[in-house]
């Protein structure tokens, strides 16, 4: 019995990159379906596969998909002759994550840790009812308060202690098991701080923080992290000297990395002197590759781009010309458009491993 090749596409993936091999991995969300349809020329029937195990009475071309495993497809034509196989698709379902936190305390006063605020969950919300404590930290103890954990330190205690939770979403499905990690300090701040937030806007991070009174006080640095070593200064913002009212800052941290970015503030006096507020994180989850605004352009265009391993870029008319192939040196650059005719303009962003993924923009 000969084999023929079996031409494999997949539907509702076309905003997805893919390099070269034979695995696909797609992720969904418990509750959902996922079609996956194969074309193959000649074939009458098509013999589907789950963890390669037949799935008995799934003939047609397309097949509808809720379960997590493995799947792939023979095309079988009149005679019986069998395909190629297929490449294979791996189905996952999208798991909650639980995301390591760091919070700063004073001696001898609880400390209130909102850890849901950065968790993520793409298919349902979290269940606040089901946060639980997976081990206590070794000084002082950790209780859940209106969906909080409110930490009770052991007493005078100073230095850092640790704990662990898990929280499910409202569908049942369970996190990672993540660390909360507490600074218990006991000097006192240069300007005393009523507040210190980040949150996320979209794409980009908002810092915020207020203080009921200023003494002496040069300039405010906001610093990021992902790993709570190399931190990076993105802002500076001056202070108010002397005040004895209550003031409110913001800082926008526009190109937040994809993952988890800690954020602190470093509080300057005029003298120099510094210490640091407490530590927030907010997590990301991986951004597009690139933004092309605006779009529609005219004139100039405006590229930044996200991903880290794109290389190379190109631009292709709709009729197949490429226009402007160029190295990716800058995150973010510009492109002048008036030496370009109108139309469609299909953009490639190129990784080192051949990962292509492609932008359309319109050129008035």
């Amino acid at each position: 019995m000969r084999t023929y090749p079996l031409i494999w596409m997949m539907l509702l993936l076309s905003g997805l990159a893919f390099g070269q091999g034979q695995t696909r991995e797609v992720s969904m969300c418990k509750a959902a379906t996922l079609r996956i349809n194969a074309a193959s020329t000649g074939a009458t029937r098509y013999e589907w596969y789950r963890n390669n195990e037949i799935i008995v009475g799934s003939y047609a071309s397309e097949l509808v998909v809720s379960e997590e495993g493995t799947y792939k497809a023979f095309g079988v034509n009149k005679d019986g002759c069998i395909s190629d196989e297929s490449i294979k698709i791996i189905v996952k379902h999208h798991k909650p994550t639980a995301v390591d936190d760091i919070a700063t305390g004073k001696v001898n006063t609880n400390v209130l840790v909102d850890v849901l605020k950065n968790d993520q969950s793409v298919c349902a919300e979290f269940d606040a009812s089901t946060l639980v404590v997976i081990q206590q930290p070794l000084k002082g103890a950790v209780t859940r308060v209106d969906g909080k954990f409110s930490f009770i330190p052991a007493r005078d205690f100073a230095g850092e202690v640790t704990f662990t939770y898990q929280v499910s979403d409202k569908t049942g499905q369970q996190t990672n098991i993540a660390n909360v990690k507490l600074d218990i300090v006991t000097n006192p701040l240069p300007v005393t701080l009523t507040h210190f937030d980040v949150t996320k806007l979209e794409t980009a991070a908002e810092v915020t923080w207020g203080t009921s009174e200023e003494s002496n006080s040069d300039h405010y640095d906001v610093e990021r992290s992902q790993d709570l070593k190399n931190w990076k200064n993105i802002a500076r913002v001056e202070a108010a000297f002397e005040s004895r009212e209550s003031r409110e800052y913001v800082s926008v941290d526009s190109l937040p990395e994809s993952g988890l970015n800690y954020y602190r503030l470093k509080m300057t006096d005029a003298n120099a002197t510094f210490t640091y507020s407490k530590i927030k994180s907010v997590h990301f989850p991986e951004f597009s590759w690139a933004e092309l605004y605006p779009n529609p352009v005219n004139d100039m265009l405006h590229v930044v781009v996200r991903n880290k391993k794109v290389k190379n870029m190109r631009m292709i008319s709709n009729s197949g010309i490429v226009r402007l192939s160029k190295p990716v040196a800058e995150s973010s650059f510009t492109i002048s458009m008036k030496e370009y005719p109108s139309g469609m303009y299909y953009i490639h962003f190129e990784q080192e491993d051949g990962t292509v993924k492609i932008f359309k923009l319109m050129h008035n």
